[in-house]
């Protein structure tokens, strides 16, 4: 259903305005890359939004497995450009070139900024107490199972003390 009729819903024109045409601070925002497994265990979190001077490790492309810095964040074309990462021209001179932040996995974050650092503090909680939750939810499910577990032995139970009741009291007629 169209909320709004001004805005149109077909899927290019929403990709449009939502990623292509969006302002820079939106932008910003979807500049994130997943974690290594490493650095997963290391920080506490899955992704973080990515930097310069961050350790990266390249997942896909030609480049794949090429391990290196990050030398340049362009928000605006939503690219980030690795130290390893380089082609050569005709003319003989070196480029980087751009790489999509969601190929590249950090390895290593640049914790130099106290306000990145606190960011980092942050969303480890936030992935704690998330965690901690649904650990609730699963022993709540498990205990839940337990007990109806428990009273399907004990309907079972029962059912078998009425059959004995009446076989005794049909023995005895």
């Amino acid at each position: 259903m169209k909320l709004n009729p001004k805005i149109s819903s077909q899927p290019r024109k929403v990709r449009k305005r939502m990623i292509y045409a969006a302002p820079l601070h939106v932008k910003a925002k979807m500049m994130v890359a997943p974690l290594a497994p490493e650095a997963r265990e290391k920080y506490g979190i899955r992704r973080f939004r990515i930097r310069v001077g961050d350790k990266v490790i390249v997942r896909k492309g030609t480049f794949k497995e090429t391990i290196g810095k990050v030398t340049e964040v362009d928000i605006k074309r939503m690219r980030i450009y690795v130290e390893n990462v380089t082609r050569k021209r005709v003319d003989g001179s070196t480029v980087h070139v751009p790489l999509r932040p969601w190929n590249v996995a950090i390895m290593e974050l640049d914790l130099s900024d106290p306000r990145r650092k606190k960011a980092l503090e942050r969303k480890a909680k936030i992935e704690e107490i998330v965690e901690e939750v649904e650990e609730e939810e699963m022993e709540e499910e498990i205990e839940e199972e337990e007990e109806a577990a428990e009273e399907e032995e004990t309907e079972e139970n029962e059912e078998e003390e009425e059959n004995e009741i009446e076989e005794e009291e049909g023995e005895e007629e």
